[in-house]
């Protein structure tokens, strides 16, 4: 019995170790997608930031047409203010106080502009970090799927061996009923099906083990499981 327990815990271990790479191939995955969600953020904030530009564009297209018709309106009508033409002191009054609000409307025309345009300079900056932002981005990711596919291609030849290694240990336990118990408890307790104690403490649950479970676990002649959580358990020698 004390023997297939070693061949058991030899088998636990293999198990342990093949538990780990399949949690290594499932994780890294997971990190390639979070990259690849990082860059799609960064690409749809680019795709708004360049719709807004587009939009601050036109908008001050409209601003530099609307400041080009005031100015134009002022000429005009300064031109009949001094060409000579209207002789009326109140009409020429009234021409002069419109030229005067024009040319407020026209100061205020351009502040709006140039403040739109100092925007629109920042956007462009923003853009243009964004940009190498993604740049950066879509490197790592090629970089990091290139790593991915080799070190997964690893990890899938290490586990083939390590199950090859499992089924000549297996081949080695002659207590069949063991070996079930062990795949029943190692299904239901997280993997962990048999354990070591080298004191009065079960290492699975992590409860106090009574004193005729450690005097069997001593003697090694029958299979001891714990009173708590069923594991196998083994005297660490």
């Amino acid at each position: 019995m004390k023997e297939q327990l070693k061949i058991l815990l030899e088998l636990q271990k293999i198990d342990d170790k093949i538990s780990d790479d399949e949690g290594k191939e499932k994780e890294l995955p997971l990190k390639l997608e979070e990259i690849k969600q990082e860059l799609e953020k960064t690409k749809k904030c680019l795709k708004e930031k360049k719709k807004t530009l587009k939009d601050m564009q036109v908008k001050l297209s409209r601003k530099e047409l609307d400041l080009s018709e005031k100015s134009n309106k002022i000429m005009k009508h300064q031109q009949d203010l001094y060409g000579g033409k209207i002789t009326d002191i109140k009409e020429l009054r009234q021409l002069q106080s419109t030229i005067e609000n024009y040319k407020e409307e026209k100061k205020l025309m351009e502040n709006n502009l140039l403040d739109l345009m100092i925007e629109i300079e920042d956007f462009h900056k923003e853009i243009s970090q964004l940009e190498e932002e993604m740049n950066k981005q879509e490197k790592c990711l090629n970089k990091y799927e290139q790593e991915i596919n080799v070190s997964i291609a690893e990890i899938k030849e290490r586990i083939r061996n390590t199950y090859n290694l499992r089924e000549k240990v297996i081949e080695k336990i002659t207590d069949k009923r063991l070996l079930s118990e062990y795949e029943m408890l190692k299904r239901g307790k997280e993997g962990k099906a048999i354990m070591e104690v080298d004191e009065a403490i079960c290492p699975g649950c992590y409860l106090n083990l009574p004193s005729d479970t450690i005097y069997q676990l001593k003697k090694a002649e029958i299979i001891v499981t714990c009173p708590n959580c069923d594991r196998i358990l083994v005297w660490k020698e």
